[in-house]
């Protein structure tokens, strides 16, 4: 299932337990997963990388299936993840694991990818595309961190920055 960005707010009402972050906007990914996962989630928080997953799959897949006798949830968030994660997505839903909520983070992804399409045509989880912010977003966001921060700054060094951010809140 296809959610699209700006449609994040959609997220805190599924409860799927996986979801594939894709794009080449890292700041607004950051962001989603602070705000939508982390900040909101009382349980166990595990970042990883998709090297160490792969480097020790079995003892990684044998965590997910026993629960933790002090955490009841887990958060997993797996960065820099690519087309050899999809094994673990395959055997996440096969085995039906509960309690636990995979983010998968990704650069782009083209639009014959495995993984991107098997997070499309699913109904049980989600993907969410972060495609470049525009100039027009970028000014907005700007001109709203400055204003709660009570910095004053000109539109000129505002433009300056939104020029040099290559569509990349971050």
């Amino acid at each position: 299932m296809i959610v699209k960005s700006f449609e994040v707010e959609k997220i805190k009402s599924i409860k799927n337990k996986l979801i594939l972050l894709y794009g080449s906007n890292e700041g607004h990914k950051i962001q989603v997963v602070k705000e939508f996962f982390v900040e909101p989630f009382n349980g166990e928080i595990l970042r990883i990388d998709e090297k160490e997953i792969l480097n020790n799959y079995e003892e990684f897949i044998s965590s997910l299936i026993n629960k933790s006798l002090f955490e009841e949830y887990k958060l997993i968030v797996i960065s820099r993840a690519s087309e050899k994660i999809l094994k673990l997505v395959d055997e996440v839903l096969e085995r039906k694991i509960e309690k636990i909520k995979i983010v998968i983070n990704s650069d782009n992804l083209e639009k014959k990818s495995k993984l991107r399409s098997l997070f499309e045509k699913s109904k049980e989880i989600i993907c969410i595309p972060f495609y470049e912010d525009n100039e027009k977003n970028l000014s907005s966001i700007a001109q709203n961190f400055f204003r709660q921060k009570k910095i004053k700054i000109s539109q000129e060094i505002i433009n300056l920055l939104i020029g040099r951010s290559r569509g990349d809140r971050g």
